[in-house]
């Protein structure tokens, strides 16, 4: 962890050390059956109509996968897709303003470390300010090219409510998709807006 912090140049914040220090990395995701009887299956489709994974529950319906600290904070593999653009792109014009303060795109894009990776097309990303006590989190889409539409939240939060929600994709996406909900209060942990995702049939036998 000292290793860490000399080589970010700061402190990492307390929420963040406390986790790394009871894990190192995590990957966890579990699907429904697919050999579910007819009137499961149709239950589930019903309930998850309007759910964003609805066409993958039965490869991958939850998903959770926390990279370990260095690669989360250094490994380039995990950077934006979007800083990948050639050099000679004129990518300096572009800003974004996120808590108060004006960024180019390609500056706040390098802020940006995924932490959770998801399921590939979203990822739960550090907004990395070393000077700042907390760092705030936003969700990405698109491939992780895409930051525009996420509330922000803190650590621990978003942990409630992945866990509340049992780990599921689509729940995370309807929780922190929201049009530059970035520009409102951070998301805190609401357990009836996480019990509101969760569909009754996970609280059945199947």
């Amino acid at each position: 962890m000292t290793e860490v912090e000399e080589r970010l140049g700061a402190d990492l914040p307390d929420s963040l050390r406390r986790l790394y220090r009871s894990l190192s990395h995590a990957k966890l995701r579990w699907r429904f059956r697919p050999d579910l009887d007819e009137q499961t299956r149709i239950a589930v489709a019903e309930e998850f109509a309007k759910a964003v994974s609805r066409h993958n529950l039965y490869t991958t319906a939850g998903s959770i996968q926390i990279l370990p600290l260095e690669d989360m904070l250094f490994d380039e593999e995990y950077s934006l897709p979007s800083l990948e653009l050639d050099e000679e792109e004129d990518e300096g014009e572009a800003q974004f303003d996120f808590d108060g303060h004006n960024y180019p795109e390609i500056e706040f894009e390098r802020m940006l470390r995924p932490f959770d990776l998801v399921d590939g097309f979203y990822a739960m990303a550090f907004v990395v300010q070393p000077s700042n006590e907390y760092w705030k989190m936003m969700l990405l889409n698109d491939y992780w090219a895409s930051y525009e539409e996420s509330r922000v939240t803190y650590l621990d939060d978003y942990l409630e409510y992945v866990i509340a929600t049992w780990g599921l994709v689509n729940a995370r996406a309807e929780i922190f998709g929201e049009y530059r909900g970035d520009r409102r209060a951070p998301l805190r942990f609401d357990p009836e807006l996480a019990a509101a995702r969760v569909p009754s049939v996970l609280s059945s036998a199947t």
